[in-house]
């Protein structure tokens, strides 16, 4: 069973404030309450609460607006009855998932569920479901793009290897780009261009306790009502990177946590508006060059998330319920 970070009363505190704060969203963002729920659940889950972490995804899989959501709160149940011992009630909510409704995210975690067992080959029917987008027969101008955080292919290719499987054309296709992929990064390293680096490979985010704050000065661009809540800047965050990864061919990015504070003084410093994109993409490249700690995006799967939500990556802001 896969184990879980060290739980410890400060992380348990973080997330039971965290949960309550969500709590509170649910009122004012009534358009974002299957998301909201599902990020609710899980904090409470990570506070220690797990009953009731369980009867909110029962309550997202009863009332959810969208069947993914739905799906998504089946295989989180799936996640925390593992975590419990519970592994014939976490078996029982798999069937809960008929094939033939399966989206491919929920899909993917599934998939990863069997493969922990070592059920190899329930392991690759799920992952094959995961995958159809990319293993649908289409004209190859058509063909998905490959990201650099589309992990459904990398676990299909590695159970198929465990298999005794030889590369079919997705597995060599997905191998010719992390190849290339790899070879990008190479030369960025030799080349150490630190503005070449900009254009490529560099983020920033607001850390978790200063989002609120950044919404309030205007820091952060809001499309619709709904959008300014904490939840929602993360999930837009990462996709937002998964966009650079896909589109921009970026092999990953350097990320600089950003407290509001410290843009403001940049800004007042440098005579800048502090709302004007310009002005945060020179205060990016000016904090990394002068050595400000930076994070690696994306994570390691089973590392904690960028995010500072203190639950894995996966099960995070690298679910895939943000593809």
């Amino acid at each position: 069973m896969e184990k879980s970070f060290p739980s410890t009363p400060q992380t348990r505190e973080k997330a039971r404030r965290l949960a309550e704060d969500l709590e509170r969203d649910l009122a004012a963002y009534p358009d974002e309450r299957d998301e909201i729920m599902l990020e609710m659940a899980a904090q409470w889950s990570a506070a220690g609460d797990d009953d009731r972490a369980l009867k909110i995804y029962d309550e997202v899989v009863a009332t959810a607006s969208e069947q993914e959501r739905a799906q998504f709160a089946i295989v989180e149940r799936i996640a925390v009855l593992e975590r419990l011992g519970r592994e014939e009630d976490a078996r029982a909510e798999i069937a809960r998932l008929p094939m033939s409704q399966a989206l491919p995210g929920p899909a993917e975690l599934v998939a990863e569920f069997f493969e922990a067992h070592g059920e190899l080959n329930d392991a690759l029917t799920w992952y094959n479901l995961a995958c159809r987008d990319f293993l649908a027969d289409s004209v190859e101008e058509d063909e998905p793009e490959i990201g650099f955080a589309d992990t459904e292919l990398d676990g299909r290719a590695r159970v198929r290897k465990a298999l005794g499987l030889p590369p079919d054309a997705l597995d060599r296709r997905v191998a010719d780009k992390r190849a290339e992929i790899g070879r990008m990064f190479d030369s960025l390293a030799r080349r150490g261009n630190s503005s070449h680096h900009h254009s490529t490979g560099l983020g920033t985010f607001f850390v978790r306790d200063d989002v609120k704050r950044a919404f309030a000065e205007g820091l952060v661009h809001v499309d619709d009502p709904g959008d300014d809540d904490v939840a929602s800047y993360f999930r837009r965050v990462e996709r937002g990177w998964r966009h650079t990864s896909r589109e921009g061919g970026a092999t990953g990015l350097t990320i600089l946590p950003t407290a509001v504070d410290d843009l403001l003084r940049y800004a007042e410093e440098h005579d800048r508006d502090p709302k004007d994109q310009q002005t945060r993409m020179d205060y990016t490249q000016d904090r990394v060059r002068e050595g400000a700690p930076t994070l690696h995006w994306p994570p390691e799967r089973n590392q904690p998330c960028w995010c500072d939500s203190g639950r894995k990556y996966k099960k995070c802001c690298g679910s895939p319920a943000n593809r």
